[in-house]
């Protein structure tokens, strides 16, 4: 059995009175409503673009002339014809209230795409009628536009969350209603999870919206405006745009064409905005709330357990408030039975840096590392200087933090930013591998294919969100072939190049301004731009191994299981070959002789270093094994 529709019962009672001559019955259709139903979307719409008595009338006599067979046919009867809608002079005269101005391009039934109307015909006989979303919803129905869904997240936002001494300056600053009938936009440099909280604390649903992805093309815009206010009001929702340096200006007017309420979050300036502004009460630093949410879940015996490790966690993740819950639940019963502070700092380190959700981003991969120390062969002084950076890493909160280096430094320069240059199979990407392994973090491995674009704005749009989901999970970011886009900067000769160039120097200041741990790989290390190098805090050389680490690494190359006659590995290591070139080998002899049923030997061996030196175009060496160390 169907449950009644209170708005089409009222809704009718008061269009069937009015045909009949009777006073404005719409005007007692609210206060009827809210009676059945308080918290009835017609009310929030109501609410949410302020509507007077007119405008609602007319809604709930477009709503009826949709849903009421019995005022679709009064309609047909009075208009003569049975063309969509009902014209502007039928409606004033059912509803008396009702003016001109109300539905006028700029009014917030047309503006906010509420009512739709005719084209090209005089206003007073032009049809309207409801949006069908609009009207889906007042039905009781929830569908969800999908531009909506796309683009805006909600966030699990809760009251705890929100400063002490915010309620006030938020509460007021939303009653607050300008000149445009809207309330002003929220600035400031905060935490998501704290102002979403705030919101939260006043009965708003919260959505997040990344300022790249509101679309260049004014209509486009224009149209995504008009659906997110319909939306907000619908669902009493909030938003908080979150800003860069390259979409400061995307933001500013997405804000100005939305009603509802909206904060903008970022530390970049925003260019003049016709919609009024409210800063927001400051804060500690982001990393100070990230620090007491921490403490706060975990309780104070758990956090004096952690001591400055818990300090550690809050400045590498940058995880949301619920999955900071999450974490100090699911990591209780561990820590309390860990042997020693440092194991349940580990614990805790290790959950931390897997809890961030899985958002898919074009040309990222969050990957498990699998190599350690023990794995990776490489000259001394390489390997020194990789244990330097590990250092970096992993005392970055104690010397920037509790030693004050942080302030010093300013905003920038946090991250551990190292250029990995060397030929191919040297072991770039296998130290990184065993830097991530050893600070127990995940691999973000970035294919610059898919993050650069030709189309303009996409590639600062992919950026973004493959250093917000670095942000959020602490991973350590490995781009590979670093000088296709950090190479010297191209002529402008086309707009596609002025972009492409900004774009470049969007990426640059992303890296300097993050907080975590970035590795950038290149087999050519001359062709990165030198103005770019001078951002490495590291660069690092790989070179070809030597004769010494060549013995090393074949012996390496072939587990202890393998079934391996007796090889005198001097042999091979004579061979100018890198580690990836090694193992390539070992790996396509282990393969030869599985096929074959045998041991594998140096016949297979020699097979698969022929085709290893045809893949480089290279001549395949003679080698006497009887002499070992001789390659003629």
């Amino acid at each position: 059995m169907m449950t009644p529709d209170p708005l089409l019962m009222l809704a009718e009672r008061a269009a069937l009175a009015a045909f009949a001559g009777e006073a404005d019955g719409f005007r007692a259709l609210l206060p009827a409503l809210s009676e059945v139903e308080p918290d009835h979307p017609m009310l929030r719409i109501a609410e949410g673009f302020a509507l007077d008595p007119g405008e609602m009338g007319l809604v709930a006599l477009l709503y009826a002339a949709a849903g009421s067979e019995a005022i679709a046919t009064a309609v047909q009867d009075a208009t003569r014809n049975d063309r969509r809608g009902l014209p502007l002079w039928l409606a004033q005269r059912l509803v008396p209230s009702l003016h001109g101005r109300h539905v006028a391009a700029s009014a917030a039934l047309m503006r906010f795409g509420i009512v739709a109307r005719e084209a090209d015909t005089p206003p007073i006989d032009a049809r309207m009628w409801l949006n069908g979303a609009v009207i889906d919803r007042l039905a009781g129905l929830a569908p969800r536009d999908p531009a909506i869904a796309a683009r805006f997240l909600a966030v699990a936002a809760r009251a705890e969350h929100a400063p002490a001494g915010w309620m006030a300056p938020i509460r007021d600053a939303l009653v607050t209603r300008g000149p445009d009938g809207l309330s002003p936009v929220l600035l400031g440099a905060h935490d998501v999870d704290a102002v979403a909280g705030g919101f939260a604390a006043l009965g708003l649903h919260m959505f997040q919206l990344h300022a790249s992805d509101i679309p260049a093309d004014p209509e486009a815009r224009d149209r995504l405006a008009q659906g997110w206010s319909r939306e907000a009001a619908l669902d009493r929702a909030a938003l908080i745009i979150l800003i860069d340096e390259m979409h400061a200006a995307s933001a500013a007017a997405f804000a100005g064409l939305v009603a509802g309420h909206v904060a903008i979050i970022g530390s970049v300036p925003l260019p003049p905005m016709r919609r009024a502004q409210r800063v927001l009460p400051a804060l500690s630093s982001p990393r100070d709330a990230a620090l007491a949410r921490w403490q706060r879940a975990l309780g104070e015996t758990r956090t004096a357990r952690l001591g400055a490790g818990v300090a550690r966690v809050a400045a590498q993740f940058r995880l949301s408030a619920a999955e900071i819950d999450a974490v100090a639940a699911a990591t209780a019963g561990p820590i309390d039975a860990a042997p020693d502070a440092d194991a349940a700092v580990r614990i805790l380190w290790h959950h931390a840096g897997r809890a961030g959700s899985a958002t898919p981003v074009p040309g990222v991969t969050i990957v498990e590392p699998v190599y350690d120390w023990d794995d990776i062969i490489l000259p001394t002084p390489t390997e020194a200087a990789l244990r330097r950076i590990e250092g970096h890493v992993r005392h970055a909160a104690l010397v920037l933090d509790q030693w004050g280096f942080g302030r010093a430094m300013g905003a920038r320069g946090r991250g551990v930013v190292a250029l990995f240059s060397g030929p191919s199979g040297t072991g770039k990407t296998m130290a990184a591998e065993v830097l991530a392994s050893s600070l127990d973090l995940r691999m973000m491995l970035i294919d610059l294919s898919q993050i650069i674009s030709k189309y303009v704005g996409e590639t600062s749009k992919n950026i973004a969100a493959a250093f917000d989901a670095a942000e959020r999970s602490g991973a350590v970011m490995v781009w590979n072939e670093g000088d296709a886009i950090w190479g010297a900067r191209g002529s402008v000769g086309h707009a596609t190049d002025r972009h492409v160039n900004a774009e470049v120097g969007d990426l640059l200041q992303r890296i300097e301004a993050f907080d975590g741990f970035t590795i950038v790989t290149t087999n050519m290390r001359h062709a990165i731009d030198p103005a770019f190098l001078r951002r490495f805090r590291f660069t690092i050389d790989f070179p070809m191994p030597a004769a010494a680490e060549r013995v090393r690494l074949w012996q390496r190359a072939f587990p202890g299981e393998a079934p391996v006659e007796t090889i005198d590995w001097r042999a091979l290591a004579d061979l100018p070959l890198s580690g990836g070139s090694i193992r390539n080998i070992a790996l396509g002899a282990a393969f030869l002789a599985a096929e074959r049923g045998t041991a594998i030997d140096t016949a297979l061996v020699e097979a698969e270093l022929a085709e290893e030196m045809r893949k480089q175009d290279q001549p395949m060496p003679t080698i006497d094994w009887t002499m070992a160390g001789t390659v003629q």
